[in-house]
């Protein structure tokens, strides 16, 4: 059911907690948000900012550029360190709080660190959640995390969780767009399968191009095979690490991923596209029911996420998907038992 619409018709404040607060990527985010770039002009907004303790006269600064942006859109500002009154009555949570990969961490550590945070984060949803809370999950590694979240916020839907792969789909429709040399609202239907890793896969079989006369033209028509299964896998799988390299870290692509992934959730996607969301697998194509896996997603205009079903996939994607599946299958199994021991 749509959040704005169970708000009703008066439009009433949208609670929003954001956590990591006081980092680059939300900080990218807030300035959407707070402009009524991401919900509307006419949506007020009360933004709840969640972080550690030394974050917060950080944060108190954030809150005065806020006011010094002179808009209508945010009604207030809470910060906190407190898991529970971060997530007491709000309508969207965005999890972007987590321990870094930092140089020389093995993989195993990384998961140790962070499945700790999104058991704790779970416990907190269960214990003080609205029932239709929406759950964004940004933090990496994000299918794994919303797995563990929603384990642990048993009372929830796992629906209501989802986790961040918009930001790889829009890269895959500017590497398109530049290929063809065309703009990169006229590329529809891309999709990012899999985990958010080495192993995800942007596909453009099912891609089209908008031309001018109002008809559609398949991506897969105009691009050769060898660079829609080398070139822009290989761009696409590496575009963090490249980026990261150059200046540290993804902060304004990642913000404004994450405005367009709500966007889709909140007022939902044109009927005959579909966009990329990782969402638990309800048994499509090959993917085990109850897998926090990118899929193709349409999203109704009450916000009722729907994985979309039937596309045809040839051999080499299937083995793309199940590389992919095999590798969160593993990761997941080590994070809910090193969660357990929590």
């Amino acid at each position: 059911m749509s959040v704005l619409k169970d708000l009703g018709s008066a439009r009433a404040t949208l609670h929003i907690c954001i956590t990591g607060a006081a980092g680059r990527i939300a900080y990218s985010l807030i300035q959407s948000l707070a402009k009524g770039h991401v919900f509307g002009q006419d949506q007020q907004l009360h933004l709840t900012f969640m972080d550690v303790e030394q974050a917060k006269e950080a944060l108190g600064g954030v809150v005065l550029e806020i006011q010094d942006l002179a808009r209508n859109v945010v009604t207030g500002c809470t910060i906190t360190t407190s898991l529970d009154e971060a997530f007491a009555g709000v309508d969207i949570a965005i999890l972007i709080a987590s321990v870094p990969h930092l140089k020389g961490m093995e993989r195993a550590d990384l998961l140790a660190a962070n499945t700790k945070i999104f058991r704790a984060t779970g416990e907190a949803l269960e214990r003080v959640a609205k029932r239709d809370i929406k759950v964004l999950v940004v933090a990496n590694p994000c299918n794994t995390n919303a797995l563990v979240t929603a384990k642990y916020a048993p009372s929830l839907s796992p629906t209501q969780f989802t986790g961040l792969s918009m930001l790889d789909h829009n890269r895959s429709v500017s590497q398109v767009a530049m290929k063809l040399g065309r703009r990169p609202a006229e590329v529809h239907n891309v999709t990012i399968w899999g985990n958010h890793s080495h192993t995800m896969y942007p596909d453009v079989t099912h891609a089209v191009i908008s031309e001018d006369n109002g008809k559609l033209s398949y991506v897969s028509e105009l691009v050769e095979n060898e660079w829609t299964r080398g070139d822009l896998v290989k761009v696409i799988r590496g575009r963090a690490n490249d980026i990261i390299g150059r200046r540290g870290m993804t902060t304004m692509s990642t913000g404004q991923a994450i405005a367009d992934h709500l966007r889709d959730w909140v007022f939902g996607t044109p009927s005959e596209q579909h966009v990329s969301m990782a969402v638990p697998s309800t048994g499509e194509y090959g993917i085990p029911p109850g897998v926090f896996f990118s899929h193709p997603v349409k999203v109704s205009k009450e916000g009722k996420v729907e994985i979309v079903s039937g596309l045809q996939l040839n051999s080499f994607t299937h083995e793309r998907l199940q590389e992919s599946y095999r590798e969160l299958r593993d990761e997941a199994d080590l994070a809910l038992k090193l969660a357990a021991q929590h």
